[in-house]
């Protein structure tokens, strides 16, 4: 499988992105759990629809810096994490795509506790479409991207609602 290369992204670029993506979830579990979920991949294949497996490169524990891709039934993906602040931020670059269908992409997601065993989940996708892309754009935006990834928001705080307190016994990822 070839990857196609992306323009590699920064924190400092979300803001010069041309489309940016919001969701954001009660979650019925803590902020470290929900994380933890992310972080190890726990249930992956039951709340992010299409997921196949993930390739990590370099060992646990991962942090900034680190990269996997990311196989879904459609694309692969693959991602540099410039945010790891447990319990707090999980943030990546997509860097390259099986389908280049972005130019650059950034995905941020946050966890904010709203008590002990509740938090906010908000899950931002920033990305310069491909260029390809650009007169259905978007259509592209509306009808695939902000349903696929308001899915997976949703996917996962449905799951770590449901296992609020199962620690995971997955490696850390």
């Amino acid at each position: 499988m070839t990857l196609h290369a992306l323009r590699p992204s920064s924190l400092d670029d979300i803001s010069a992105m041309r489309c940016h993506l919001f969701s954001e979830r009660v979650v019925a579990a803590s902020a470290p759990r929900t994380f933890d979920i992310l972080a190890t991949g726990e249930g992956q294949s039951e709340w992010a629809g299409g997921y196949r497996a993930t390739t990590w490169y370099g060992s646990a524990p991962h942090d900034v810096g680190t990269i996997r891709d990311i196989h879904l039934r459609w694309i692969t993906v693959r991602e540099r994490f410039l945010a790891w602040q447990p319990a707090v931020r999980f943030t990546f670059s997509a860097d390259a795509m099986s389908i280049p269908l972005a130019r650059r992409m950034i995905e941020d997601i946050t966890v904010d506790p709203v008590g002990p065993d509740r938090c906010r989940l908000v899950w931002q996708v920033h990305l310069d479409p491909a260029l390809v892309l650009r007169p259905i754009e978007s259509l592209v935006m509306r009808r695939f991207f902000e349903p696929m990834f308001d899915s997976f928001a949703a996917g996962l705080a449905r799951y770590a609602g449901a296992h609020p307190d199962q620690p995971s016994d997955l490696p850390r990822a």
